[in-house]
């Protein structure tokens, strides 16, 4: 039987004591690698978050987002693309784009109302819209441009001198800085020596609403209205001239309606007339003096 010493006893202290002691340091250094792991952890996302604000920054002011300097120098242009002028030429435009000054912004930074309300200034423009574009930085202006409705001339000989648009309850004049229009816009042509630029806007439905009546009662194309002289008015359609006589409100209407009771007799001697008369209650067909 072996007997313990305190000599014995003391070693078996020791070495218990030594074992939980290397027991101890272990666990602090795993709790240290722990704590340094999720340091570095942290480190290493804060890296990527500086990394990927720093690419954004760098993308956001790479070359490529910068428009040409020169953009509204010279028209065609791989940095400008002008849409919907029918009315305005790309020089009327390009002249008022000069006039603007874009800021040192990168393209998805610049306002371009100030761009959009420069051109609404002329007065066939109805509303601009501005596309940006990258790769390379260029914009799009889109312009919609009013309707024209009727052409002002002094006789039927010559070109118009002026063109009313009429958009809802909005007209404007057209001079002749905008004018010939192009040949596929159509209005109605009305001779007159009046200075339309005194005109009321409500004149202006007015003269749509009657060019419409003689072409429904006609089934003929109106070529112009002459009202030089207001009191004895004159209609040229395609085929037949018709002599209204006062304008005065819906009467004249009413009275071009009844032409439509005429028009097939008179499109079979449509060369021997003169005018169909529409002035009075009964409408009548007046020959050339000849026949």
């Amino acid at each position: 039987m072996d007997i313990l010493t305190p000599d014995s006893d003391d070693l078996a202290v020791k070495s218990y004591n030594k074992r939980k002691l290397n027991r101890l340091k272990k666990r602090r250094k795993m709790r240290r690698f722990k704590i340094l792991s999720a340091r570095l952890r942290i480190l290493a996302r804060i890296a990527c978050y500086v990394l990927v604000i720093w690419g954004f920054i760098k993308l956001a002011n790479l070359p490529f987002w910068f428009l040409n300097e020169n953009i509204f120098m010279s028209y065609p242009s791989k940095y400008l693309e002008l849409k919907g002028n029918n009315i305005v030429s790309e020089k009327q435009v390009m002249d008022k784009l000069k006039e603007i000054s874009l800021p040192e912004k990168p393209l998805y930074l610049i306002d371009t109302r100030p761009i959009e309300k420069k051109l609404e200034e002329m007065p066939p423009v109805k509303k601009v819209f501005i596309r940006r574009y990258w790769l390379p930085a260029r914009l799009r202006v889109v312009v919609d441009e009013r309707r024209p409705a009727i052409s002002i001339a002094p006789n039927s000989k010559v070109d118009p001198i002026a063109v009313f648009t009429l958009d809802g309850s909005k007209v404007e004049i057209l001079e002749k800085e905008y004018l010939p229009l192009p040949e596929n816009i159509e209005v109605y042509k009305v001779i007159t020596y009046d200075d339309y630029k005194s005109w009321k806007p409500a004149q202006i439905p007015y003269i749509l609403r009657l060019a419409l009546h003689l072409e429904n009662a006609t089934s003929d194309r109106l070529e112009y209205i002459d009202i030089r002289n207001p009191d004895d008015v004159y209609a040229q359609m395609k085929h037949v001239k018709l002599r209204i006589g006062s304008l005065k409100g819906n009467e004249i209407l009413n009275r071009i309606q009844k032409v439509s009771s005429v028009i097939p007799e008179a499109m079979k001697i449509k060369e021997n007339i003169n005018y169909i008369d529409l002035r009075w209650n009964n409408v009548s067909i007046k020959l050339k003096k000849n026949k």
